[in-house]
């Protein structure tokens, strides 16, 4: 796993920093990405994915998409991706950075959201970094994604989940 303790540690309060250090560290590396994918009419397929990072000290970075993957159109008229990113724990908190274009909206202090619409091409994806406090357990990543195709192909909102749980 890469992680390494020195054997002399100054007294409780260290040691403590140190298993906090090896919990934040630890993480949850077996759930960190998902993705699903979906049939549109006309032969397109419409996909949504989930990925950030399976462990960390200070930061993890995160991404999210949503895509049009086809010729039939081969791009939407808008497609739009919105990222829930969350600290899970006992007063967990976060700060979030995201692409430039991007709208960032704090729902609460674990709670982060990201959207981003993009018009007349087949993807919007958005990305950044999540960084958490020490009270974090783990963080988490939804992705949903939704879609104006043509004026006769809608798809709503479809979400993917990586976390822990």
């Amino acid at each position: 796993m890469g992680i390494s303790i020195r054997t002399r540690l100054a007294g409780a309060g260290a040691a403590a920093v140190a298993v906090a250090g090896l919990v934040l560290a630890a993480g949850p590396a077996s759930a960190t990405s998902d993705s699903a994918t979906w049939n549109l009419s006309g032969g397109d397929t419409f996909q949504v994915n989930a990925w950030h990072c399976g462990t960390y000290v200070s930061a993890c970075d995160w991404t999210a998409s949503t895509k049009l993957l086809g010729n039939n159109p081969s791009n939407a008229q808008w497609i739009q991706n919105r990222a829930e990113l969350e600290a899970h724990g006992v007063s967990a908190s976060l700060t979030i950075s995201k692409t430039p274009s991007a709208t960032l909206t704090m729902k609460s202090k674990s709670l982060g959201e990201v959207r981003w619409r993009n018009t007349n091409t087949w993807i919007a994806d958005t990305s950044g970094q999540m960084k958490p406090n020490l009270s974090t357990a783990y963080v988490s990543t939804r992705s949903c994604g939704s879609a104006q195709v043509t004026s006769s192909i809608s798809v709503s909102e479809k979400c993917v989940y990586a976390g822990a749980f």
